[in-house]
């Protein structure tokens, strides 16, 4: 039995100094893993298919305008990194527009997911807990319905990682220099980056902590003047009760954790807010665990995360009410078919890190109270089990197209028959319309004249 225990144990440890002398190794396969998995979970159609403003909006404005537009607001505040991918997105041919789309924003989730897992490391030590934490910028329930693989929802993913980006600290001056890096292209690109403010007071003496937080008050800075100098227009539709607003919550942040999108509407039929009471008093569990038994810093990242995820989603569905967030207003018929948003994505991800963080706490201190620990072990594993499960491919708002590269051809042939035409409409989610020289169909210089 010693030497069937002891064998496992050295293969561990093995791998463990592995990842030690070659961490860029494993931050690479890190990144191009999640990447894959943000892909995967997008139908194919869906791949193949813009979303919302990334056609409307950052491709088209980028196939048709300057450098300028890299810095043009849009809805109140400023798009850069999605402008700045749409930029190169149009230096390809116009049938690969949609598909490089999709990829550019799945290599992002990827690349945000390694700087979620390097923030990670003084507060959630256990690999395990740690890669699936990083792993949740891909693996969020809802995430593909809106968020992944897209430009215009980017942002959501850039606030997960700038939340793990503040409650960092790095080691050295490369590291730091690279997240604020990061931190600066994700304020300038979410401006919801701003309710991280306050974590700013947090280790105020280090200095590489405030070089990091320079990139990110940079940003924030400039998504301020924006938003002052160009605020968006004003939503006029009646504001959503504070029953509907807790019910959504539970409806979009917390139950998607352990329910499939698909089974949601059944779910809330056969049980009302039930399973999503149930989810929060497991993470209640979880939370007070670590405030009883975790460090400084732990206590204050699940603090963090969870007023995070309240504050972001109720400040989301206040400033963009609309009757679909009515829930606590809903007939069984109309929960049955109840809209999910992707306003819940980052405070499901929120809450879904404080049972990993419990179960590092509870390794470590395993042998104090082992039944307690292998319990709260259990339940984390039984709860990234249920998230892990939802990995395949997802209904999104683009699975039914409309594809972007089936409507070429008739675009190129219209372009080849009249001399006089420049521009031509394709057709793209939400009934929306992309722009599209036709000097970019048909190759002809003189398309523009």
């Amino acid at each position: 039995m010693t030497v069937a225990l002891t064998a496992p144990r050295s293969r561990i440890r093995r791998v463990g100094d592995a990842i030690r002398r070659r961490p860029v190794v494993l931050l690479v396969v890190l990144g191009l893993s999640c990447a894959a998995i943000a892909w995967l979970r997008i139908p194919a159609v869906a791949q193949g298919t813009f979303w919302a403003e990334d056609g409307r909006t950052f491709v088209s404005s980028a196939a048709l305008g300057g450098p300028s537009v890299h810095f043009k607001p849009y809805a109140g505040y400023l798009h850069t990194v999605p402008r700045l991918v749409a930029a190169g997105v149009v230096l390809l041919p116009v049938d690969q527009w949609a598909l490089a789309t999709t990829a550019a924003a799945c290599a992002i989730a990827g690349g945000l997911a390694v700087v979620v897992y390097v923030c990670a490391r003084d507060l959630v030590p256990w690999f395990p807990a740690r890669l699936f934490i990083a792993a949740l910028t891909v693996l969020a329930p809802l995430a593909p319905r809106e968020v992944l693989g897209n430009l215009a929802n980017v942002h959501s993913v850039f606030l997960w990682a700038l939340f793990w980006v503040v409650l960092s600290r790095p080691r050295r001056m490369r590291t730091a220099i690279i997240l604020s890096v990061v931190a600066l292209f994700g304020a300038l690109t979410e401006i919801q980056a701003l309710f991280l403010a306050p974590l700013l007071l947090l280790r105020s003496r280090d200095r590489l902590v405030w070089i990091v937080r320079a990139g990110l008050l940079a940003g924030m800075a400039a998504q301020l003047a924006v938003t002052l100098c160009w605020p968006r227009a004003e939503n006029t539709n009646p504001a959503v009760d504070p029953l509907s607003i807790a019910y959504g919550y539970l409806i979009n942040a917390a139950t998607p954790l352990v329910v499939p999108q698909s089974q949601i509407g059944h779910v809330l039929v056969a049980t009302g807010p039930a399973v999503g009471i149930a989810v929060l008093a497991v993470v209640a569990a979880g939370a007070a665990y670590v405030m009883v038994r975790g460090t400084r810093g732990q206590r204050l990242l699940v603090v963090a995360a969870l007023s995070g995820s309240v504050l972001i989603y109720v400040a989301s569905v206040a400033t963009n009410p609309d009757t679909f967030y009515d829930y606590a207003q809903f007939t069984s018929a109309q929960l049955s078919n109840a809209w999910l948003t992707r306003y819940g994505v980052v405070p499901s991800m929120l809450l879904a890190l404080v049972l990993p963080v419990a179960a590092a706490i509870a390794l470590r201190r395993r042998h104090r109270r082992p039944a307690l620990s292998w319990a709260i072990v259990a339940a984390a594993g039984l709860a990234a089990a249920l998230i892990v499960a939802q990995f395949g491919p997802q209904l999104t708002r683009r699975s039914y197209g409309p594809a972007w590269q089936p409507q070429l051809a008739a675009a190129t042939a219209e372009c080849h028959r009249d001399d006089e035409l420049r521009f031509v409409n394709l057709k793209e989610t939400l009934g929306w319309t992309v722009t599209v020289p036709c000097v970019d169909l048909t190759g002809r210089a003189d398309a523009d004249h």
